[in-house]
């Protein structure tokens, strides 16, 4: 009986919509039509011209698409009028006023009359498609590209950086794209010290009398001018001044609003700088006791007495302030000076007051969640405190304290002492301290590094005990590393000490176990050493607020037991049996790295694609024969192919035929597919696919089937599909992934692809997650 209900339901679910769309159609009333889908055709593309410009000027949108195919909201307001989406009914004047936006556009990025016209597909009642065609004129070029500035100063400026122009012969004569030169004319000016200098002070001049659609281009300076760059008074018009800074004033405690009468003291920071021939001289008002070291805010300081005003030093100075979490906001603002220099009595100056707006130094959080780790369920809770300024240098000062009980499931049957309370039997508690510094903490001068990189130092310390049903685990951590930003898109992580101390103990019968398994195995539960340093290249062009594609890359290369291997080469007492070992413990020695490359492409503000590849490698050598369990990679899980849980992906072909363990592997390969689309409100959705792998580098008799082998690996590639419901209040997202298999390794060669495969194949794997997965 639920087999024929089953077979029934897609027919009625399709009668459903006949109706919902004839209902809908109804209600348009007479003579109107529901608008079902818009595109535009460019009849002669240009390579320097893409339609999707022109898609968004288009004024009426259809409804809203589930996942771009079903009307869904369409639908609900067809049987319920005050929900969902009303029927957008076809309004020819909205095309016409189409064409006159792409129009524009058109004449603005310089394809001076282009031809555009409409075509519309009716079908009953609805207008099944309208169709924008255009005709691309050729463009108009650049031929000669002149200057006319009276200030000579800021003409030899603008002529000196002609490299970095956006203007070149032979380019289009494309509007936008002056806009953007004025911009970065202005910026360069504004970094040259003159700060009331704005783009509105630049014009240009057109001649197009030349034919041929070339253009003769005019860039023109006007004046200084007291009354503004739009002044049409010319008596006032001198050149363009140009700013250095005279005091510096920073209060430190700043309350907006406030009417606080109590008296404020003043320190001042002479800080010496690299390259620079006298101290500056910084000015803190603050009321005491002053509770933090001056010198740690004139480090985030790019400005400087009797230094030209430069607009990118403002800026930097401004996130450096922001970045010290000790401080809530930070406001940068300068004034005109009446300061006037015995030595220089032409120059002209600024005055620099900063607004430092505290938050509180201490805080403390209590957190609680469920967990899910392959099936098994479990409680956990935190205890965080964070001092944002323990040393008075507004160093952050973190305790992360952990306790966690979870219901696991055990190969070990009746024959092992479970201790269990209420119906968990696996505990672990941990305790996290970490101490950032926002400074390079390094045993050399300070000056080597460029403070435009923002450094950051970070020192952590965990440990983490662990209680389950097989063993006994002790997990200390040491790490000492930096953090600097090269550029806005390019960020460095590098921890030369990296240090982590396993402790196992096994229970007898799980050591019964064990005997019965492969070496690589057995040494996932000994003791082990890993001494080693790691180093994180990432790359970003996303710009915030902009719609358009962009890039990560993210690069990591990790090493270990270098220099504990020299070490014990020196020792001889260190060697016992095959392997060397520190403090009787052996150690790790390996080499590791990965590359994790996304591209994510904004069709519009709604609507993208994530792509993501993922291609890892990790190689042990000399005193290791195998790459240790924490490092290895594994699969699986809400970030990774999302129909398998997490661990219990490969390696390889293996097939695990009920034997329920955690795999790792040396090699990964992973490729993801998200198109994500909006629901309704705050819900968004996602259609994805996932596939990749992991791998062995040996054989190895605990996973057979898992070694990589070129000619083998293609068709050992996990697949999945699913859909995604996420609820994106901006700040935070709630993830929830349903994932079926496609195409599953574990399975004999000749029946690996899942659906139809049995008749029980659909079986949805349901991953929870906060964030996106990439």
């Amino acid at each position: 009986m639920k087999t024929q209900i089953r077979h029934f339901l897609p027919f009625v679910f399709l009668g459903l919509i006949i109706l919902s769309s004839c209902s809908t159609t109804k209600r348009l009333g007479e003579g109107k039509f529901l608008l079902v889908k818009n595109e535009v055709k460019v009849l002669n593309p240009h390579k320097d011209f893409s339609s999707g410009s022109l898609e968004s000027l288009i004024q009426q949108k259809p409804n809203t698409k589930f996942a771009g195919l079903f009307p869904i909201k369409l639908w609900v307001n067809a049987w319920f009028p005050k929900g969902g989406e009303r029927p957008v009914a076809l309004d020819l004047s909205l095309i016409e006023e189409s064409e006159l936006q792409m129009t524009r556009f058109l004449n603005n990025s310089g394809f001076y009359n282009s031809k555009i016209e409409h075509s519309i597909k009716y079908k009953k009642k609805k207008a099944k498609k309208v169709t924008f065609k255009v005709q691309l004129s050729e463009p108009y070029s650049l031929n000669e590209i002149n200057f006319k500035i009276p200030d000579k100063k800021v003409n030899g400026i603008v002529k000196s950086s002609k490299k970095e122009s956006l203007l070149s012969k032979n380019a289009i004569f494309n509007s936008f794209v002056l806009d953007n030169e004025r911009s970065r004319i202005a910026k360069e000016l504004n970094e040259r010290g003159y700060y009331e200098f704005t783009r509105d002070y630049i014009f240009y001049e057109a001649d197009s009398a030349l034919g041929n659609r070339k253009v003769n281009l005019t860039v023109n300076v006007r004046q200084y001018n007291p009354m503004g760059s739009s002044s049409e008074s010319k008596r006032e018009e001198t050149d363009h001044k140009v700013y250095y800074i005279n005091d510096i004033f920073v209060r430190t405690n700043y309350i907006a609003y406030s009417t606080d009468t109590s008296k404020y003291d003043t320190v001042t920071d002479n800080p010496q700088r690299k390259n620079q021939p006298y101290p500056y001289r910084f000015q803190y008002i603050f009321k005491p006791p002053l509770k933090i070291k001056p010198q740690v805010l004139s480090r985030s300081l790019f400005l400087g007495n009797d230094k030209l005003y430069n607009a990118t030093d403002a800026a930097q100075s401004y996130r450096k302030l922001n970045e010290l979490r000790i401080y809530k906001y930070a406001d940068l603002k300068f004034y005109k000076s009446d300061y006037k220099s015995t030595e220089f009595p032409e120059r002209n100056y600024l005055d620099c007051k900063i607004n430092l707006t505290r938050n509180p130094v201490n805080s403390y959080s209590i957190e609680a969640q469920g967990t899910n780790s392959g099936g098994d369920l479990g409680l956990a809770g935190f205890l965080v405190y964070q001092n944002k300024n323990i040393f008075r240098g507004a160093e952050v000062f973190n305790v992360h304290l952990k306790g966690a009980m979870e219901a696991q499931e055990s190969g070990l049957g009746k024959e092992s002492d479970q201790k269990t309370f209420l119906f968990f039997n696996t505990y672990e508690a941990g305790i996290e301290a970490s101490l950032f510094i926002p400074k390079f903490l390094a045993p050399v001068n300070a000056d080597l590094f460029s403070r435009y990189f923002r450094p950051k130092t970070t020192v952590n310390l965990g440990y983490n005990w662990q209680d389950r049903v097989e063993y006994n685990r002790v997990i200390t951590n040491i790490s000492f590393g930096y953090e600097w930003s090269e550029t806005r898109r390019i960020n460095h992580i590098l921890y030369p000490i990296d240090i982590n101390l396993v402790k196992v103990n096994t229970t007898p019968v799980f050591d019964s176990i064990l005997s019965n398994e492969s070496p690589r195995y057995q040494n996932q539960y000994t003791d082990h050493l890993i001494v080693g340093l790691r180093y994180s290249y990432t790359y970003n062009n996303q710009e915030i607020n902009k719609l358009k594609n962009f890039v990560y890359f993210r690069g990591n290369l990790e090493s270990s037991g270098n220099l504990l291997d020299l070490f014990a080469g020196l020792n001889s007492q260190n060697y016992e049996g095959d392997f060397n070992k520190v403090f009787g413990i052996r150690y790790s020695q390996y080499i590791k790295s990965n590359l994790d490359f996304r591209y994510y492409i904004m069709l519009d503000n709604n609507h993208s694609i994530a792509l993501r590849s993922y291609t890892g490698v990790a190689i042990p050598y000399s005193n290791s024969v195998d790459i240790p369990f924490e490092k290895g990679y594994y699969g699986g899980g809400a970030n990774g192919i999302r129909a398998w849980p997490l661990r219990y992906l490969g390696p390889g072909a293996y097939q695990p035929n009920g034997k329920n363990i955690e795999r790792v592997g040396d090699i990964m390969l992973e490729a993801n597919f998200e198109y994500r689309f909006p629901i309704y409100n705050v819900l968004t959705g996602a259609l994805f696919f996932d596939m990749g792998n992991l791998w062995l580098l040996e054989d190895n008799g605990t996973f057979p089937g898992g070694k990589f082998s070129f000619d083998k690996f293609a068709g050992e590639l996990a697949m999945d599909a699913g859909l995604g419901i996420r609820l994106d209040f901006n700040y935070f997202i709630f993830r929830i992934d349903f994932a079926q298999r496609i195409k599953d390794p574990a399975l004999e060669p000749s029946n690996r692809w899942v659906p139809g495969s049995k008749p029980d194949w659909f079986n949805l794997i349901v991953n929870l997650g906060i964030g996106y997965p990439f």
